[in-house]
């Protein structure tokens, strides 16, 4: 069997939780990976919002404000979003990054958008939402107390490299002192 003859399974077998979420915010489909990250079952999950099974809520996060959605964004967009949340998945906080990426079926028009789930609690080791970090120095402390570069900090926890540039208000800042000192 070619795997495309196979999709579902392999869908299946992704380790990260998936979803695929139509534009009426409606989960229909959600790997193995995604039910049990949420703790719920396939007919917990597949058509119902995605809102509800993720925020427990009744209306979508984005009209809250409280969020920005990324499914809405892609939906809005057709190019890639990303957004931060918090969930709260049985009792527990859990703090995700959310990549929401539209599906591309050829005609042009996205009628889906596949939602990935990346938690990244464990990663910054903020199980109880803070991460503390020097007022004057920005080192990280880490949970045995010792004291980390940002920089490495998040490379070691999280596999990312940090590319230095500056913002445009310290752009401006810098090039006025560089220009003073001419």
């Amino acid at each position: 069997m070619k795997p495309k003859d196979n999709l579902h399974a392999i869908f299946n077998t992704l380790s990260i939780p998936v979803l695929m979420i139509d534009r009426d915010y409606i989960v229909i489909e959600a790997n193995s990976a995604a039910t049990s990250h949420l703790e719920l079952t396939p007919g917990e999950v597949v058509g119902k919002p995605c809102f509800s099974t993720t925020h427990g809520r009744e209306t979508p996060c984005w009209q809250t404000k409280q969020h920005n959605c990324p499914v809405k964004e892609a939906f809005d967009t057709g190019k890639r979003a990303h957004a931060i949340h918090q969930h709260h998945i049985h009792g527990k906080v859990i703090v995700e990054e959310l990549i929401a990426t539209p599906l591309d079926e050829g005609t042009g028009q996205f009628n889906y958008v596949v939602e990935e789930f990346r938690d990244v609690t464990k990663l910054l080791e903020l199980k109880e939402g803070f991460l503390p970090i020097c007022s004057s120095c920005k080192q990280i402390r880490d949970k045995s107390g010792g004291w980390h570069q940002i920089e490495a900090y998040f490379r070691d926890h999280t596999g990312a490299d940090f590319s230095h540039t500056f913002c445009p208000e310290c752009y401006s800042r810098f090039a006025e002192d560089e220009l003073e000192e001419e």
